[in-house]
């Protein structure tokens, strides 16, 4: 099975690791006893480990107009921030982007 599939090993062992690590936080039972902001910080630590490998797609993928995709961004951390909802945000980054693209 090795020689057919090389590439199968890294992509299970990463689906693991990736696992792993998001599902800690929530099923550790030491965190109730930590510091409130060190339980907070480890409970938010796989939402925040997705910045950095989601935002320097934002600016690479769109090579003439890298402005859009930051823009974008901008506006949906500025709603997030101002409404504490998640859905509507992402729509508005994407109707930014989008109309910015044109």
């Amino acid at each position: 099975m090795m020689n057919t599939f090389p590439f199968l090993t890294p992509i299970l062992i990463s689906a693991l690791a990736t696992f792993l690590v998001r599902a800690l936080p929530y099923y550790a039972s030491f965190l109730d006893r930590l510091p409130r902001f060190l339980s907070k910080s480890l409970r938010l630590l796989p939402i925040a480990a997705l910045g950095p490998l989601i935002f320097p797609g934002v600016i690479l993928d769109f090579q003439e107009h890298w402005y859009a995709g930051l823009i974008g961004i901008l506006c949906a951390a500025f709603i997030a921030y101002r409404k504490n909802s998640i859905i509507i945000p992402i729509l508005l980054s994407i109707l930014v982007t989008y109309l910015l693209l044109l």
